[in-house]
């Protein structure tokens, strides 16, 4: 009988073991079940939607950066104003003069529903996203995208998706689903993040949202075939779960790009970013309008330690939300837009440009409603954005992933003047950023000759290929805003 009663208590003893056991925390070697892990891969470290450490001798955990990324002209594409119709077909009629213009990168914002519920205005935001692999019907169908995307690869364009993951719409299903993926006050209800309304917070104390919100983004890579993300608002979201996910994503296709809404941190660009926003060097561009010191922006195209790896910046004068909330490029920049846009192509890093920056749009696109660029026969800058993106793709001093850079003095401080060398070939930027012109201005090419690629002077766009000297860039005037682009 004692036998017995030790046997049965035994076996209690078991099964208390065994449900105490079941109701913690998973080990974090055995939550790794969202990936295809190497024998290389420190397992430990690895669980759903979190990767801990990136140190490894799989070849997927060494930070690297897509070769085409060094020839990146990157353009956001508002799909709902590009057009009258605001479709993927039509915008896929534009591709033809995007090309001519020499953009190789779309970055197109959210093409997923947007959610009803908490709406802001008639339309909605792009970024209250209702359904992770659904695609909003205003825009057209998910085979409408699924052409636009052969389409533009057929023609050598790459094209990344713009990702909400930090919050989502308040009728998304997750919502419903999973009200525990989401972070909620005190009385029980959802947060919303700061004054987005719209939007309810995700938690990434969860890691069953994690790991579905990767599936979700590894469903565009290899069923659509996007090849890469721009993350929104990427600060909010923990750099482990960033880390997770492009190990998860690279798997699938190691040639991707991914662009952070950010300025630069270590732990962004450490692995999972290739590139972020330069929001020093766009505040610094902001002032010369009002005759503020050019020698300030030298510190916005030197490439921070931040940057880590063979990571970059993606340098910008507009995007959507300086468009939508700040002012028109006309507004913000005036005739320094010229040699600052030049600028930006030139700095080390990846030039962006906006929906109509090619026109000059003077208009802020409405966010939540229906507002369509009305487009000239030939934009304004057309034929500028062409020539710098024709130096950008085939001058290799212009690599995005090149830091190299060299200020140069000139006699006169107004005078703003660097060069980009890689050895091989050398690009020379002089500009008068200032709007008053400056006269009996001299400074040293540093090599004797120089071919001049581009002169800018008001309207007038010169690409006529021109020998230059020393000699030339002795004592010169310079009206304002004029500037010069050389090669060597």
């Amino acid at each position: 009988m004692k036998r017995i009663c030790a046997l049965l208590l035994t076996v209690c003893l078991l099964l208390t073991f065994v449900a105490c056991a079941s109701s913690d925390p998973p080990k974090e070697q055995e939550k790794g079940s969202a990936y295809k892990l190497s024998d290389k891969v420190p397992k430990e470290s690895v669980i759903d939607g979190m990767m801990t450490s990136i140190e490894g001798d799989d070849a997927v955990l060494q930070k690297s950066t897509a070769s085409w990324l060094d020839t990146c002209v990157l353009y956001e594409v508002n799909i709902r104003q590009y057009t009258e119709e605001g479709t993927f077909a039509a915008f896929e009629k534009h591709l033809d003069r995007l090309k001519a213009m020499g953009v190789n990168t779309l970055w197109l914002m959210p093409i997923h529903p947007i959610s009803e519920k908490e709406r802001k205005g008639t339309l909605g935001s792009y970024y209250a996203v209702s359904d992770y692999k659904g695609v909003n019907p205003e825009f057209g169908t998910l085979e409408d995208f699924q052409h636009l995307v052969n389409k533009a690869h057929e023609m050598g364009f790459k094209v990344i998706l713009d990702w909400v993951a930090n919050h989502t719409g308040w009728d998304n299903a997750w919502i419903k689903e999973h009200t525990d993926w989401y972070v909620h006050k005190e009385d029980g209800s959802i947060k919303s993040p700061y004054d987005w309304t719209d939007t309810a917070q995700l938690d990434y104390e969860n890691y069953a949202m994690r790991a579905e919100m990767i599936r979700s983004m590894e469903y565009w890579i290899k069923e659509i075939g996007i090849d890469g993300f721009r993350c929104d608002h990427a600060i909010g979201v923990p750099a482990n779960f960033w880390n997770a996910a492009v190990y998860q994503l690279k798997s699938v296709n190691s040639e991707i790009m991914m662009l952070a809404e950010s300025s630069a941190t270590q732990g962004l660009t450490e692995y999972a970013f290739d590139t972020c926003y330069n929001d020093a060097l766009y505040g610094q561009a902001l002032m010369t309008k009002g005759g503020v010191a050019t020698s300030s922006i030298k510190e916005g195209m030197e490439v921070a330690p931040n940057y880590r790896g063979s990571s970059f910046p993606m340098n910008y004068l507009d995007n959507h939300d300086k468009n939508s909330y700040e002012g028109s490029i006309a507004e913000r920049f005036g005739d320094t837009y010229e040699p600052l846009l030049a600028l930006s192509y030139l700095t080390p890093g990846i030039p962006l440009l906006y929906t109509a920056n090619e026109e000059g749009y003077d208009h802020e696109l409405a966010f939540f409603e229906k507002d369509p660029v009305k487009w000239d026969e030939k934009p304004r800058y057309e034929e500028l954005i062409t020539a710098l993106s024709a130096l950008k793709t085939t001058n290799s001093a212009l690599s995005s992933t090149n830091r190299s850079i060299t200020f140069i003095e000139p006699s006169n401080s107004k005078l703003f003047a660097f060069s980009r060398s890689d050895g091989e070939r050398t690009v020379i930027y002089a500009a008068n950023l200032g709007k008053e012109a400056i006269q009996n201005v001299s400074f040293n090419l540093g090599i004797g000759t120089a071919k001049c690629v581009l002169h800018v002077n008001g309207d007038k766009v010169d690409t006529t290929v021109t020998d230059m000297t020393d000699k030339d860039f002795s004592s010169r005037d310079y009206d304002p805003y004029e500037f010069y682009i050389l090669t060597v």
